[in-house]
């Protein structure tokens, strides 16, 4: 025995002016029973349609964008937490492999004259300094493009 009756996806589409298939309309003008069914799912669709929206006692933008505020400061904090060990580590590792070598270190720099030493620690200060302004260039930017569409929370 075959089932010739119309699945309910076809006759949802149908109601629904997804699909306008001459054969689907003909069977229904023949079959009572997906008539019925169609007929219910009309019904179920007003229903659904007469149905207010639910309305909440608060902003749920706020709520949002204020756990996404409080996620993105935490976020921060590790990284800086991560960033801040890891370059104590390395500090560390540094003086550590340094120490047997300290002598012909000074032996070094009291080689040099006190010109040229002013002029080594002056590029590094300057190229120090070049390198913040780029990085804080650069966040700056970043955070432009985050909040250009003006998504933060509403205090």
């Amino acid at each position: 025995m075959t089932n010739n009756h119309l699945t309910d996806e076809t006759l949802q589409a149908f109601l629904l002016k997804e699909s306008q298939d001459d054969a689907v309309a003909a069977h229904l003008s023949a079959c009572a029973e997906c008539r019925e069914k169609l007929e219910n799912y009309q019904r179920l669709v007003a229903g659904m349609q007469k149905m207010a929206p639910e309305s909440f006692a608060f902003d749920v933008t706020t709520v949002v964008m204020d756990k996404v505020v409080r996620y993105e400061r935490q976020k921060k904090r590790m990284q800086e937490l991560v960033f801040w060990g890891l370059l104590s580590i390395l500090i560390i590792v540094i003086i550590a492999f340094s120490i047997p070598f300290l002598s012909q270190i000074r032996a070094v720099f009291t080689a040099i004259p006190v010109f040229t030493m002013l002029l080594i620690i002056g590029t590094g200060l300057v190229v120090l300094l070049f390198l913040i302004v780029d990085l804080n260039t650069q966040y700056k930017r970043k955070a432009e493009k985050i909040f250009q569409n003006k998504l933060q929370p509403i205090r």
